[in-house]
């Protein structure tokens, strides 16, 4: 067959990465080892004991349930528990950023002389 009708999209795709693109913006070690071991579902979750430095952390993504146990004692990364947590801390420190700035505007405008 001739190359003049060459279909967009037909040509085999690249192998995909490992991990979803969102996983790429994760911060903390414990998020970073749970994404190197793609214990990302409940059918991939592993034996997990955080390093006692990360005690607290790992306390505090275990009751916002981002890391989640299934029987048997093993865990997993909710990636999309965690997203919409950091996209709430963000808008809470957008509305904070907005306010200071409004703050500090209004004071500066009292030492305003024209």
């Amino acid at each position: 067959m001739n190359d003049r009708l060459r279909l967009t999209g037909t040509t085999p795709q690249s192998v995909p990465p490992p991990l979803p693109a969102g996983a790429l913006r994760v911060r903390g070690r414990i998020a970073a080892a749970m994404l190197a071991a793609h214990a990302l579902a409940p059918e991939e979750a592993i034996e997990f004991t955080p390093d006692p430095r990360d005690a607290a952390a790992f306390a505090t993504l275990r009751a916002t349930g981002i890391v989640r146990e299934v029987p048997g004692g093993r865990i997993w990364f909710d990636l999309v528990a965690y997203h919409l947590r950091e996209r709430r801390l963000g808008q809470m420190r957008a509305i904070w950023g907005c306010g200071l700035a409004v703050i500090l505007a209004a004071f500066l405008l009292l030492f305003y002389r024209g």
